[in-house]
């Protein structure tokens, strides 16, 4: 038989949880399809690929012997603060030896630059396409001036990218 305490306490968390209001649906501040390679910043070490894809439109071949950053995009003007910024992508490895993750740069005119690095969400070795993400915490009044999404290869093999978003929560 269920304890009346542990029912009442139950029914207080559920309570508690539907009155704290939070925002768990994501609201898209960019997206990038990766049909070409149209504004992405690091133009070496990459080719479009549109035999390999998530989405059958095309996709950023990544093809390296040394580990190395990737420059993808770099977003302005994305007037957010007191929120969660996620940036996800869809990835595919093939004889990934180490490990690839997403890192998120926010810069802040008269603060400097900080970063998130999705070390709890890699891909390494041979795997089809799944999806990737690092999260960057905003404070309210936290707005920053420019958001810069790379890919970061801690090692060697092949990576592809595809359906990079930027959003908020």
């Amino acid at each position: 038989m269920v304890n009346k305490s542990f029912i009442v306490t139950l029914l207080f968390i559920a309570n508690l949880l539907l009155s704290c209001n939070i925002q768990t649906e994501k609201s898209e501040l960019r997206y990038f399809p990766v049909n070409d390679l149209n504004g992405v910043i690091t133009q070496s070490e990459i080719q479009l690929d549109k035999n390999i894809s998530s989405d059958d439109k095309g996709s950023i071949k990544i093809e390296t012997s040394k580990p190395l950053v990737i420059r993808l995009y770099a977003v302005e003007d994305v007037k957010v603060d007191d929120t969660q910024i996620v940036y996800e992508a869809n990835v595919k490895s093939e004889g990934l030896i180490g490990q690839a993750y997403l890192e998120m740069w926010c810069v802040f005119k008269d603060k400097g630059e900080f970063f998130s690095r999705g070390f709890d969400s890699v891909i390494s070795g041979t795997n089809d396409w799944k999806t990737i993400r690092t999260v960057f915490n905003l404070n309210e009044g936290e707005m920053p001036d420019q958001i810069k999404l790379n890919v970061v290869v801690n090692g060697v093999g092949t990576l592809w990218i595809d359906d990079v978003h930027l959003s908020k929560i």
